[in-house]
């Protein structure tokens, strides 16, 4: 999931900047100070959602939302402020949350969990067919939900997916199966696999360098490479 910061604080932009890198999978794309700069900024980066502070020069939160709000598909807003007494013009513009000023570590962990949902309902109800991955056993042909996906391998020419209890062939090359799932959710950590970042039960040093332990029926183990090691760490925000 990605984000942009607008405040014209810097220290209460780098407060919340830092809780939201707290959390795996999302990135914060870009800051602004100012109305005029975060218009800029949403308009080359196209986040998911805006962290906005209400009172800021060159125009305030609420008028950029306004703006926001006329595009054909404008990132989810959240108000991050210090005043509560602008609450109702906020939900009038759509906004989905509203944060006060100091920031709690919990206050912003729901806000996240929040816009989460909505992200993955905008891209299910965008791309209902591509949520769902055919993938076979034997002649049965089934639409797997990507969230019951433990992990994707390659087996000589063949990739297969692994759920709970089952592991099915796909037709798709591992490069084509990730583009067709979630990012914030799949990630390669070696070349030969791509897992559900939900479904790690346990990160555990192996031969040269760590594995992953997988929750499904085996606890099947994924090797990570240096690069998949790096790209893991940033989702997990360890």
């Amino acid at each position: 999931m990605k984000v942009v910061v607008v405040d014209d604080e810097a220290p209460a932009r780098d407060e919340l900047v830092y809780l939201l890198k707290q959390h795996g999978g999302l990135q914060v794309v870009g800051e602004a100070e100012d109305a005029p700069s975060a218009m800029q900024v949403l308009r080359r980066e196209r986040p998911d959602a805006v962290f906005l502070d209400i009172s800021m020069p060159g125009g305030d939160g609420l008028e950029v939302a306004r703006q926001l709000a006329r595009q054909a598909h404008p990132p989810l807003v959240v108000f991050a402020t210090a005043y509560d007494r602008h609450a109702l013009e906020a939900f009038e513009v759509n906004a989905v949350d509203y944060l006060l000023k100091p920031f709690s570590e919990q206050r912003v962990a729901e806000t996240i969990d929040k816009l989460r949902r909505l992200v993955k309902q905008r891209k299910a109800d965008a791309h209902p067919l591509q949520n769902k991955i055919a993938v076979s056993n034997e002649d049965l042909i089934t639409l797997l939900d990507p969230a019951d996906i433990i992990f994707a391998g390659r087996r000589g020419r063949e990739v297969f997916v692994k759920t709970y209890d089952q592991e099915f062939k796909v037709n798709y090359t591992l490069q084509g199966l990730e583009q067709r799932l979630d990012a914030e959710f799949f990630f390669r950590p070696h070349h030969g696999f791509l897992v559900n970042v939900n479904k790690i039960e346990k990160i555990e040093p192996a031969f040269q360098g760590y594995q992953l332990v997988m929750k499904d029926n085996t606890a099947s183990r994924v090797p990570v490479s240096r690069s998949g090691m790096k790209e893991m760490k940033r989702l997990l925000g360890i």
